[in-house]
Order: structure tokens, then C-alpha cells, then sequence
């Protein structure tokens, strides 16, 4: 062996996991690449086998170690969760009254002073401000949006009056511009947070107080409010508070109230979900007087409505609109006569144009008043004659319908004014071109002439009533001195009304003596003392010889009566007490008998059908059924009359 090293070479063995270096590996550009000599080993193949089991029974101990602690930290940390008492959740008050008898006012009108001096250039900040504050103390859900179910002005009719102050300050304060600005802000909020289901009585109540006291204001914008609407149609929850907070200003203000009608409510009636709704602020729209005058087109519109065909049109509420019309009456009414002479042609061809009886009355119905307020506007219809024959028909055939509720004024003028319209048909029968519709007004026209030439008949059974009642209460009165024999003088009738009139005599000459100067008065008094002596005396005559009428009579009694019984009783014994006792039967039974009679009639005849209210109803349906086939009939037969004689 030499004492030098020797580099020993194991054969390469496929086997080993571990790879053998190159020596001679080279990049391609020459340079030698730098290679890791750890490459691919692993600790297995490095340490023993005991080193390597004591390392991971190591490992394994100290994360068996160190999960249950984690685990009974993540324990200990969930363990006073469980423990901690929750809060205990604020009552929610049980109605809108409720909670605001609960807000303070002067915690309210302290948020509306800090709020204030906070942003003083930002009056939009206050108001919002303060309709959070409401929502907050107010959380209710609205399950009716328009309030049906209470009165009219609710909710802000029932806020106390100190709350109300604060929200009129506010507002006042804000100015206009800026209320007009924030009633679509808080229209917006509205219907946003109404479609989240938060609390929105806040708004509500600032949108009602702009509306009612700034109509003008909202109606400027209403073009927003409609493609609010048209954004929310949809869903009738959200649409119905829309029209609900916008509605509000028609209370006070007529023309604004019927444009929101039209613009806003009008285009939802025939949708089911809105007919109420608006068919009903129509008719609360109708039964308020207002003095601002109002527009044909508006007359027209309304009228519309109220004859409307609609298919859910609710028939109590278009009963309660026909009965308003007296108040559209009355809205026209406020324009001047001159502008009233305009209405006649408008209202001429808008019942030549519609089929609907019931809206023609409806229109001949004002067409009347006009006619009453202003005579001119009868001339303006005989100068448009000619030219509506077929709506001057259908007037002819209202007024004999009518003629009983037309004021006399208007009678007289109707008379003078039938005469030139006949002569008026006379030329126009001569032309050989005939108007469409003068057959029809010339028939119309001579019925309203009968019906004016006809007296209204009176059976006179009132009269004949009350003279017959005053005729018996003078018999009676005269002859009760003489079937009360025993009452004294001076209880009869006939003597207290002597003396009542004596008092009113010396009444008379008291007042006479102080209005009359004593001189002319003294002087008349001798003139006629004369006459009155004598009719004291005379009065005193015949007194006494009443007084001395009724001793004779009473004497005569006494003497002859007992002769009469006992007479009686010895030829019929017992017959007066028996007729009086059968008498007295007779009568009590009849008094009994009649109630009996009146308790069936009424709780087993007179119910239901036969009740006397549907009774009266048939009647009066069957007489009108009748009246109204009665005249088909005759205008039946007088059209077969005049064919048969032509």
C-alpha cells in the first residue's frame, strides 16, 4: 500500500435514490453550471433511523400539544357570549296616536334648534332632520296607506298642537323654494323606503302639512309626482300613498285639487286596485263649497265621471256624486253672467254628442241654472236654435219633466221663448231641405207647451181638512157650556179666550198710546169709547144669558134625569149599568185587539220584502215604469196619427 489517498469510485447503482454529479456538466456557452449539492436528498437517507424517529415522535407531541390548547381557548372565548344578558327591545306603541303622545315637543323642537344652529344655510338639513326624528319615534308599519278607516286630515289632525308648531316653523322657515324642493325629496324617500319596509310616518306627516297649506307649491312639480307614479303602478301599496300625500291639495284649493284629480288620479280609474280611491276624493272633492269659479272643460270632466261606465265603478259612491251635483252647480254659478252666455254652445253640443240619458239631465240640469242666473244666455240659445236642433229636442223633453222644480222667473221667460222657437220651426218647415231633427224638436216643443198650459191640480184635501178642524173645535168650544154643567164659568173656554183677547186689546192701546201723539189719539179714543161700551155690554148680555141658559138646563137635568133612569129601570132592570159595562168591554177590548193587530203586522207581515221601505220603493218604481210607458204609448199613437193623416 503507498501513503497516498485514492480517490475510490462506486459503481453506479440504479437502485440509489441518490444521484450521482456530473462533473463534466456545462452550460452550452461554456460556463460551468452551478449545481446544488443537496439536491434530491432526503433526512431518511442522511441521519440514522433512531435519530429520525425520535425527531418526529417530537413533532407529534408538540402539535397534539397545541391544538386542545387552541380549543379551549376558542371555549373559553365562546362562554361569555352565552352568559352575556341581550338588551331588552323597546315596546313599539300600538297606534299612531300613541306614539305621538309619547314623542316630547320639547325634545322635538330642540332637534329642530340644533339641527339649526348646526347648518344654518341648509334649511333641507332641518327638515330632514326632523322627519328622521318622527321615523325613529314613530316605527309603525302603515297597513292602510290613504287611511280609509279614520277621518278626514289624518294623521296630522291628531299630532298635538305643540309638534304641529315646530313642523310650521320649520317649514316657514325653510322658506317656498326649499319646501317645494323637499316635498319631492321626501316623496321620494317615501316610496323608497316603503319598498324596503322602514318606518315612513315622518314624511307623511311633513307631506301632508305642505300639501294642505301650500297647494300651489306641489302642483308646479306635479309632473315629477306623475312619473313617480308611473315608476310605482305597479305596486298598490306604494301608488296609493302617492296619491294620497298629493291629494291633500284639494282641501283648500279647488283648481289645484281637480288638477291633480286629472293629471295624477284620473288615468288609475278603470285599474280595480284605484277605483275607490278615486271615484272617493272625487265625492269628498264635490261636497266642499269653494267660491273659485269653475271651467267648462272642468264641468265636463266631472260630469264625465259621475256618469262614468266604468267596470268596478263602486255604485254608492257614484249615488253620492249625482247627489253633489247641486255643488257643481253651485262652482258654476261663480263665474260672472257675461262669461256664463259662452257656456250655452259647449253645453248644446255636448248633449247632442253623448248617448247617456242620465248625463244629459245632468247637463240640461246646469244648462237651467245658467238660464235662471242670466237671461241673456235664453237669447244666446234662440240665436243657436237653428243650428242644434237635436240638443234643443232633448231640452224640450227635460223641462215638462222638470217644470214643477223650475223657479217662476224662468217659466215666464221659457213662455216667450217657446213662441219664437215655433216660429222659428215655421221657417225652417218651408225650406225644402229639412234640418235633421225638427220633427223631433217641433214634438218636443209643443209637449213642453202642454205641460206649461196645463194647471197643476190640487185635490184641496188640506184645505177641506183644515176648514173641517176649524168648524169642529167652534162647535166644540161653543157647546161646552152647555155638556160641562158643572164646570165653573170662568174655566170655559170660550170665557179665557175673552179674556186673553181683552189683554191683547189693552196691549195694543198701551203700544198705540206710545206711538200715536196724544192728541190724535185722545180724540179717537171719545170717538169710539161709544162703541166699545156697547160691545161690553153687549158681551155682559150675553154672558148672563149663557150663564142663566146653562142653570135651566142644569136644573131641568137634576129634575128630569132621576125620572129618567128610574123609568128606564122599571121597564128594562139593570139595562143602563149592563150598557155601560158592555160599553166599557167593547172599547177596552178594541184598544187591545188594535195593538195586537199593529205588533203582527209589524214583526211577522211588514219584514223584508214587505217592509214599508221597499214597499214604498216598488210603488214609486211601478208608478214612474208607468208614467214613463204611458207617455211611449202616446207619442206612439200621435206618430201613427200623423203618418196615417200625411
Amino acid at each position: 500500500m503507498s501513503g497516498q489517498w485514492e480517490i475510490v469510485k462506486a459503481k453506479n447503482d440504479r437502485r440509489s435514490k441518490v444521484p450521482v454529479p456530473k462533473a463534466n456538466n456545462k452550460q452550452p456557452d461554456g460556463k460551468a453550471k452551478k449545481t446544488n449539492i443537496l439536491n434530491g436528498i432526503q433526512l431518511e437517507d442522511v441521519l440514522p433511523k433512531s435519530q429520525m424517529q425520535n425527531l418526529y415522535s417530537v413533532k407529534t407531541s408538540a402539535s397534539k400539544d397545541t391544538k386542545p390548547a387552541a380549543k379551549t381557548k376558542q371555549k373559553g372565548e365562546k362562554k361569555p357570549n352565552k352568559s352575556s344578558p341581550e338588551p331588552p327591545k323597546p315596546k313599539l306603541p300600538k297606534s299612531i296616536e300613541a306614539a305621538l303622545l309619547a314623542i316630547s315637543p320639547e325634545q322635538f323642537s330642540i332637534e329642530y334648534e340644533e339641527s339649526k344652529r348646526s347648518f344654518p344655510d341648509a334649511p333641507i338639513i332641518w327638515l330632514k332632520q326632523l322627519t328622521h326624528f318622527l321615523n325613529q319615534k314613530i316605527p309603525l308599519d302603515v297597513k292602510n296607506p290613504v287611511f280609509s278607516n279614520k277621518p278626514s286630515g289624518f294623521p296630522l289632525n291628531v299630532m298635538p298642537s305643540a309638534l304641529r308648531a315646530t313642523i310650521e316653523k320649520a317649514v316657514t322657515a325653510a322658506g317656498k323654494s326649499n319646501a317645494q324642493l323637499y316635498f319631492n325629496i321626501a316623496l321620494t324617500s317615501l316610496v323608497t323606503d316603503l319598498s324596503k319596509g322602514l318606518a315612513t310616518m315622518g314624511y307623511r306627516f311633513f307631506l301632508q302639512y305642505i300639501a294642505l297649506n301650500e297647494p300651489k307649491l306641489v302642483t308646479e312639480t306635479l309632473a315629477k309626482c306623475v312619473a313617480l307614479r308611473n315608476s310605482y303602478q305597479n305596486r298598490s301599496n306604494i301608488a296609493l300613498s302617492i296619491l294620497w300625500a298629493v291629494g291633500h291639495v284639494g282641501v283648500h284649493d279647488l283648481q289645484s285639487g281637480l288638477k291633480v284629480f286629472e293629471e295624477l288620479m284620473l288615468p288609475l280609474l278603470d285599474m280595480k286596485s284605484y277605483t275607490h280611491y278615486v271615484v272617493q276624493y272625487l265625492v269628498e272633492l264635490t261636497s266642499r263649497s269653494y267660491k273659485t269659479p269653475l271651467t267648462k272643460e272642468q264641468c265636463f270632466l266631472i260630469l264625465s265621471v259621475v256618469h262614468s261606465k266604468a267596470k268596478h265603478f263602486p255604485a254608492d259612491l257614484q249615488k253620492k256624486l249625482v247627489e253633489n251635483l247641486p255643488t257643481v252647480r253651485d262652482w258654476v254659478m261663480n263665474n260672472s253672467g257675461s262669461n256664463l252666455k259662452s257656456w250655452v254652445e259647449p253645453f248644446l253640443k255636448k248633449i247632442a254628442s253623448t248617448p247617456n240619458q242620465a248625463y244629459q239631465n245632468s247637463l240640461c240640469y246646469i244648462l237651467m241654472a245658467i238660464f235662471v242666473n242670466n237671461d241673456t244666455t235664453l237669447n244666446e240659445w234662440l240665436r243657436l236654435y237653428s243650428k242644434n236642433l237635436p240638443a234643443s229636442t232633448v231640452l224640450f223633453d227635460y223641462i215638462p219633466d222638470n217644470y214643477d222644480s223650475l223657479p217662476p222667473p224662468l217659466k215666464e221667460n221659457l213662455i216667450t221663448l217657446l213662441h219664437d222657437c215655433e216660429r222659428i220651426n215655421r221657417e225652417l218647415a218651408l225650406k225644402s231641405r229639412k234640418d235633421d231633427g225638427l220633427k223631433e224638436a217641433i214634438r218636443a216643443m209643443k209637449r213642453a207647451q202642454e205641460r206649461k198650459q196645463t194647471p197643476v191640480k190640487t185635490s184641496g184635501f188640506g184645505r177641506k181638512l183644515l176648514s173641517s178642524l176649524l168648524i169642529v173645535a167652534l162647535i166644540a168650544i161653543l157647546a161646552e157650556p152647555f155638556y160641562r154643567l158643572s164646570k165653573p164659568q170662568d174655566e170655559l173656554c170660550l170665557f179665557q179666550i175673552g179674556r186673553k183677547l181683552a189683554d191683547g186689546v189693552l196691549w195694543i192701546d198701551s203700544r198705540l198710546d206710545q206711538i200715536i201723539p196724544k192728541v190724535y189719539y185722545g180724540k179717537a179714543k171719545e170717538v169710539l169709547s161709544p162703541y166699545g161700551a156697547l160691545a161690553c155690554d153687549t158681551l155682559k148680555v150675553s154672558s148672563n144669558v149663557l150663564q142663566s141658559s146653562r142653570n135651566a138646563l142644569a136644573d131641568f137635568v137634576d129634575t128630569k134625569y132621576p125620572l129618567l133612569v128610574a123609568s128606564i129601570e122599571s121597564y128594562a132592570p139593570g139595562l143602563i149599568d149592563n150598557t155601560q159595562v158592555i160599553f166599557t168591554d167593547a172599547f177596552a177590548k178594541t184598544i187591545n185587539y188594535y195593538h195586537i193587530s199593529k205588533n203582527y203586522l209589524q214583526n211577522e207581515v211588514f219584514v223584508g220584502q214587505l217592509s214599508p221601505e221597499n214597499i214604498q220603493r216598488v210603488v214609486v218604481g211601478a208608478y214612474n215604469t208607468t208614467s214613463e210607458k204611458a207617455i211611449e204609448y202616446y207619442h206612439w199613437v200621435y206618430q201613427k196619427v200623423q203618418t196615417s193623416i200625411k
